[in-house]
């Protein structure tokens, strides 16, 4: 049975915590539905994806609730919610679900820091990459934009009842000092505490206090401080790290082809694909996005054409990357989808759903295609994530480890394409050379798990 029991509020995240545990030895399994959880194989950890993050607020609140009450009577002894680096969505409503399932002595303890990913709260305030949370491109998500990054002010307009703050300055002052701040706010009732974090030490500090003090907590982080309480209390088995390699140059061992489907506009992910394509043997399949929104006659011609593209492509070129994009993610263009539904008829904020669904459903077609030259996955951008590994008809990701820190590495569980490497990253991680990292530790894996793949 598991003794970590996460919820997140998307695969990305979920993937994120799990690649943190599974570097330490942890025996860590994502499930893409809480309904999985009942019939999931044991495993230290399980960490459910609720895709709760755009949901109003009574029911995500209800799902989290849901979930962490299937982690409970599955037996699950520690609990984490995780939350996104960059905070979006709502946490104070998630949080509370977790709370309402597990009764009134646990106390949520949040600590948004993520050092590994430049990812600090100091003075309360987030930083990304040294820059305040609000000036990133963070505040333009198309979904759940964030435009505070004074991360008291933010949950305080979240949670029903107060929320507590311990600063920097109790962190470093050390073991005393922590513990006597984290009580004086618990004294006061509050059930919910925000703690400042700059560096993984300071989160194994707050870590070390928490579990001195014994209280039955709920881990509210992007899963630095899971994976610390995880290993301080002792409650998992733990192993030496195995050391994989990063590398950015092709090898004479890479064969077949890694399907690689992105689906985020950032920036940053537009810098990787261009590094990606620029790589001898990339081949590109350009996705447009108004066919993905059309009725049926369009997507269908749309999918026929990028098929008959994957045969050419199989039977002459013999790709080791093939790429499934969408136009906005090689161009790095936002898409308006106000009026893309006005134009294709589409009801209000269906296009942002449908966009992802269907160049899943175009990734589980271009898998069968490919057949056995697919070596691996790598999909970049949340949505595309959950609703790629759902086409492929996955119940879960066993997380083996990370190629950097959330851009995650692990074999599908599930469904025909089971055992299959995969690496899943979202839109705003990683420097210009990850996509290319990210595949060829796909083909890293596949030799060291001495799998035959056709050339």
């Amino acid at each position: 049975m598991p003794k970590l029991g996460i919820v997140a509020d998307d695969l990305t995240g979920a993937t994120t915590v799990g690649a943190l545990l599974a570097r330490v030895g942890v025996d860590t399994a994502v499930l893409f539905d809480p309904s999985f959880v009942a019939t999931a194989e044991d495993h230290d950890a399980l960490i459910v994806s609720t895709n709760s993050r755009s949901l109003p607020a009574k029911k995500a609140r209800k799902r989290v609730r849901r979930a962490a009450d299937q982690l409970r009577q599955r037996g699950a002894t520690l609990f984490a919610k995780r939350i996104d680096t960059t905070c979006r969505g709502g946490i104070g409503p998630e949080v509370e679900g977790m709370l309402d399932a597990l009764g009134e002595e646990h106390v949520a303890i949040v600590v948004p820091a993520m050092p590994q990913s430049r990812r600090i709260v100091v003075g309360g305030y987030s930083l990304i990459d040294s820059v305040l949370l609000a000036r990133t491109g963070v505040a333009s998500d198309v979904r759940t934009p964030v435009t505070e990054s004074h991360l008291p002010t933010l949950l305080s307009g979240q949670f029903s009842g107060p929320v507590g703050r311990v600063g920097l300055d109790a962190v470093l002052a050390g073991p005393d000092s922590l513990e006597a701040a984290l009580v004086e706010q618990r004294s006061g009732g509050t059930r919910a505490i925000l703690v400042d974090a700059t560096s993984i030490e300071d989160v194994d500090a707050i870590a070390m206090a928490v579990v001195r003090l014994g209280w039955p907590v709920v881990c509210v982080d992007p899963g630095a401080f899971t994976e610390r309480m995880a290993v301080r209390s002792g409650i998992v088995d733990t192993a030496p790290v195995v050391e994989r390699g990063i590398r950015t140059e092709p090898a004479a061992s890479d064969q077949g082809t890694v399907l690689v489907v992105a689906g985020s506009a950032m920036s940053v992910t537009r810098a990787q694909l261009d590094q990606l394509r620029a790589v001898p043997g990339t081949a590109v399949i350009r996705v447009g996005i108004q066919p993905l929104v059309s009725d049926e006659p369009v997507f269908r011609a749309e999918a026929d054409r990028i098929l008959a593209e994957v045969r050419w492509l199989t039977e002459t070129a013999r790709p080791r990357v093939l790429l499934l994009g969408l136009e906005s993610s090689l161009t790095g263009q936002l898409v308006d989808f106000e009026e893309l539904e006005r134009k294709v008829g589409l009801g209000h904020g269906l296009a942002a759903a449908l966009v992802p669904a269907r160049l899943g459903e175009l990734g589980r077609l271009v898998a069968d295609g490919l057949g056995e030259r697919l070596t691996g996955l790598y999909l970049t951008g949340g949505d595309v994530m959950v609703a790629g590994c759902r086409a492929l008809e996955a119940s879960g990701i066993r997380l083996v480890d990370y190629v950097i820190p959330q851009a995650d590495q692990g074999v599908l569980v599930g469904g025909p394409f089971a055992g299959v490497p995969v690496v899943c990253k979202g839109g705003m991680t990683g420097t210009d050379l990850t996509a290319v990292q990210c595949v060829n530790r796909i083909f890293d894996e596949k030799v060291k798990r001495n799998e035959p793949v056709h050339a």
